[in-house]
């Protein structure tokens, strides 16, 4: 089995902590039985990479963690385990689970002690270039695979720019279909049209939603234009009436799901409420800050309506999310892709950062722009 990938060297953008990046160059050294190396394709930007970008880093680190290559190294072990061979595409997870644990056991492993973004867990895009051999990120040209990451075969067609969906589109499936469980002929309301609210547009269409709204604000509006592609409803949030709004467009007093992805202030947590119609569901998906919110425990009990919080994806809804893509129809391949190179990754996320990033919410890093 290939231990060593066929490059000695390897460019990286590397987040310095402090809102600055730059770009650095690493050894390539063989890998161990049960490790690996993978050339990196492709490397999405979503809005955790920007936070940690703009001062949540505690150490230098390679950001990225929706990540798409082509598998360049193995050990022998972990060729075994992973079932894979080198020129083999995969998609990467973020999480580095212990492997030991119940949450693991019973494939929850984004639960994992070990990996959980809130205690200080280990992620890959989030460990330090300290630690050999430094390359724990998707924003480079190669990326370490350690013994406990998690990899999903795909297929070697799929475009780049389509194939790195492949996690925001699973998260998607988990927070509609599961949290959500939005039916045949259901009404949703998605607040954000961000990475992730694009790919939940999509994946109520697949669903067979009634009406799909996407709400986001003025700054928003090429986002929501993406959205209105996909076949949704879009509005853009303001001082007005939204509830009345959405019951106008849908012709019903509420929604059966609202997804809530916007980082925005507590008192917005009623207001999603209110959108709701008998029996339904807030899927929560970002925190709000600060953190701590009210809600109208009366409102909840006369709709008999819930409030769920999610993180991730299950591994189910990754191999479903890859097997949509393959497919084809979900829309996404409409939304424009916005590809970087390495050595513009920290102008990028210093942009986003102060809104002023591109109209399409699909940011890819290809490193191998820089040469």
């Amino acid at each position: 089995m290939v231990a060593r990938p066929p490059d000695t060297h390897a460019l990286a953008s590397v987040a310095l902590g402090d809102g600055r990046a730059e770009t650095r160059t690493f050894p390539l050294r063989d890998c161990p039985p049960d490790a690996g190396w993978l050339r990196v394709e492709a490397s999405g930007v979503c809005g955790t990479d920007v936070g940690l970008f703009t001062g949540a880093l505690d150490e230098p680190c390679v950001l990225g963690h929706h990540v798409l290559g082509q598998v360049a190294a193995l050990g022998d072990v972990a060729a075994s385990r992973w079932a894979l061979r080198p020129s083999d595409w995969v998609v990467l997870e973020e999480y580095l689970p212990c492997g030991r644990c119940a949450m693991c056991h019973t494939d929850r492993y984004r639960l994992c002690p070990d990996t959980d973004l809130w205690k200080g867990g280990r992620r890959i895009g989030l460990v330090g270039t300290t630690e050999e051999p430094g390359l724990w990120g998707g924003n480079a040209q190669y990326l370490h695979l350690p013994p406990n990451a998690v990899l999903h075969r795909i297929p070697g067609g799929l475009a780049p720019g389509l194939a790195v969906w492949a996690l925001p589109l699973a998260n998607a499936l988990d927070w509609v279909l599961g949290a959500g469980r939005l039916g045949d002929g259901e009404t949703i309301v998605i607040l954000g049209p961000g990475y992730h609210g694009i790919a939940a547009a999509a994946v109520a269409r697949y669903a067979g939603a009634k009406h799909v709204v996407v709400c986001g604000l003025p700054r928003d509006r090429a986002r929501l234009r993406f959205a209105e592609s996909l076949g949704a409803t879009t509005l853009e949030l303001g001082d007005d009436d939204l509830a009345g709004t959405v019951a106008g467009l849908t012709g019903r007093p509420g929604a059966d799901v609202v997804l809530d992805l916007a980082a925005s202030r507590p008192e917005t947590l009623g207001d999603n409420i209110r959108l709701l119609g008998h029996g339904g569901r807030l899927v929560l998906a970002s925190p709000k800050s600060p953190a701590l919110a009210g809600v109208d425990t009366t409102a909840l009990i006369r709709l008999t309506a819930g409030i769920v919080g999610v993180r991730g994806r299950s591994p189910q809804r990754v191999q479903e999310s890859i097997a949509l893509l393959q497919r084809g129809g979900l829309g996404l391949e409409q939304v424009p892709t916005e590809e970087i190179p390495l050595s513009e990754v920290g102008s990028m996320l210093g942009r986003l950062a102060a809104g002023e990033g591109p109209d399409t919410p699909h940011v890819v890093v290809r490193p191998w722009l820089d040469g």
